[in-house]
């Protein structure tokens, strides 16, 4: 895919970010970028711009970088959210370094959602995108395709300890590690947080904040047109076991007790 043309404008005037929301792919980073964009203090660009993930990008340099805001408005604060910057496939640890190089300890934010769950709603997203056949079964799917190798990482988006590791050498307390698992109980606290992350005022409240999730019903809605059956519990027994050491990693260095995400100790919240 070619990347997007530069947009016109005074291309030197335009900022570096001062903060990415790195991912996770599937996970509310939507959901991030539509909230901390409405801040006043804030500009977010408007869409993924993979200039840390993708090597063509990368060698287009800091010029046409900058170009991607162009339509910033001397807010002091910006921002870009790019889920692939956490993507298995992207290799994390290079990405960490070209961030790092480019734009020194920045803030980083990373949502986590369920990996389970999260492999289900890419599933779907994949489909809808006509990357898979209507119907696709997810075990059946991660079956057949080494998940280390799988280009769509169906499971490889969901291993975040691994992911993560490269940029909590690098960035220490400067990574900020949220779960999707509180916004149905506390988004605005989860926005706080982020908005506190990145340096911006956070008694700001904007006024989508409970509008721009995803609902489980729409998903199961989706799922249906799309032929994407919900997973059963055995599926997702199954599932969870290629995610497992990783979260037992993940907890150790988040000190988040993830129990929840294991199908066989509890039930985490399934919304997307």
């Amino acid at each position: 895919m070619a990347p997007p043309p530069a947009p016109r404008g005074a291309v030197s005037s335009a900022p570096l970010p001062t903060f990415i929301v790195i991912g996770a792919q599937k996970s509310a980073t939507r959901w991030l970028r539509t909230n901390l964009g409405a801040h006043p203090d804030i500009y977010t660009a408007p869409r993924e711009i993979s200039y840390f993930s993708s090597t063509d990008r990368y060698s287009n340099g800091l010029d046409w970088y900058r170009a991607q805001f162009a339509d910033w408005d001397a807010e002091p604060i910006v921002g870009e959210v790019c889920p692939a910057y956490l993507m298995w496939r992207h290799r994390p640890a290079a990405v960490a370094q070209r961030i790092l190089e480019t734009l020194g300890t920045i803030p980083l934010v990373a949502i986590l959602r369920n990996p389970v769950d999260r492999a289900s709603s890419a599933l779907l997203h994949h489909v809808q995108q006509g990357r898979l056949e209507p119907g696709t079964d997810l075990l059946d799917r991660v079956r057949e395709v080494t998940p280390a190798r799988d280009p769509l990482c169906l499971v490889s988006g969901g291993w975040y300890a691994a992911s993560l590791a490269p940029y909590q050498e690098r960035f220490g307390d400067r990574l900020l590690v949220l779960l999707h698992d509180d916004l149905a109980d506390d988004a605005l606290g989860v926005y706080r947080k982020a908005l506190h992350h990145v340096g911006a005022d956070d008694d700001f409240v904007p006024r989508a904040l409970d509008q721009v999730r995803f609902s489980y019903r729409r998903q199961r809605e989706a799922e249906a047109a799309a032929g994407v059956g919900e997973l059963t519990e055995q599926e997702r027994r199954e599932l969870y076991e290629l995610f497992r050491s990783d979260v037992e990693e993940l907890q150790q260095m988040i000190g988040r007790d993830l129990s929840m995400w294991d199908p066989a100790l509890g039930t985490a919240s399934r919304t997307s």
